[in-house]
C-alpha cells in the first residue's frame, strides 16, 4: 500500500482539473433553467393578453358602455406587461409583442368564433454567450418565442 505522504499535491491537482468542467455543467444547467423560466413567463403573459382580447375584442361599432379600440388594446398590453412583471421580466410591448388574427378582417372587426393571438418574442443572453459564439455554436442571444391563440367570445 502506498503512503499518502509520497503524493501530497495529487488531490489538489485533480480538483483543479475537474473544477472547470463542474462549473461549466452547473452554469450550463442554470442557463437551460433560465430559458425554461423565460418560456413559461412569456407563455403566461401571452395567455393573459390573448384572454383579454378574446373576451373584449376591439370593435368599431360599440355600445356606449364599451371601451374604444385604443383603450382595449392599451389594456391588452397592460395585462401582458403586468404578467411579465409578476415573473420579474420586462416585456416591451412596442417591440416584442404582436397581435395575430385568424378569421378577423381587421383588428376592429373580430366576430365570435374568430381567433385572436398574442406572440411575444424576447432575446435572452446566456452566461456562456461569448464562449458559445466564439465556438460558432450560436450567433447571438437566444430568442424565445411564445404564441397563444384564443377564440373570440
Amino acid at each position: 500500500m502506498r503512503n499518502k505522504k509520497n503524493h501530497p499535491g495529487q488531490s489538489l491537482v485533480e480538483f483543479a482539473l475537474v473544477l472547470p468542467l463542474l462549473l461549466m455543467l452547473v452554469l450550463g444547467a442554470m442557463d437551460v433553467g433560465r430559458l425554461f423560466y423565460y418560456k413559461m413567463a412569456l407563455t403566461n403573459a401571452a395567455r393573459e393578453g390573448a384572454n383579454y382580447l378574446a373576451y373584449y375584442p376591439p370593435k368599431e361599432n360599440l355600445s356606449p358602455s364599451q371601451l374604444p379600440v385604443s383603450e382595449r388594446l392599451k389594456r391588452t398590453y397592460e395585462a401582458i406587461e403586468a404578467e411579465g412583471e409578476n415573473f420579474g421580466i420586462d416585456i416591451v410591448t412596442d417591440d416584442e409583442v404582436d397581435i395575430l388574427l385568424e378569421g378577423c378582417t381587421s383588428i376592429t372587426n373580430c366576430l365570435s368564433g374568430d381567433r385572436v393571438g398574442i406572440k411575444i418574442t424576447k432575446e435572452i443572453d446566456l452566461i456562456f454567450d461569448d464562449i458559445l459564439q466564439s465556438l460558432g455554436l450560436i450567433s447571438g442571444p437566444i430568442t424565445v418565442t411564445s404564441v397563444i391563440y384564443m377564440v373570440v367570445q
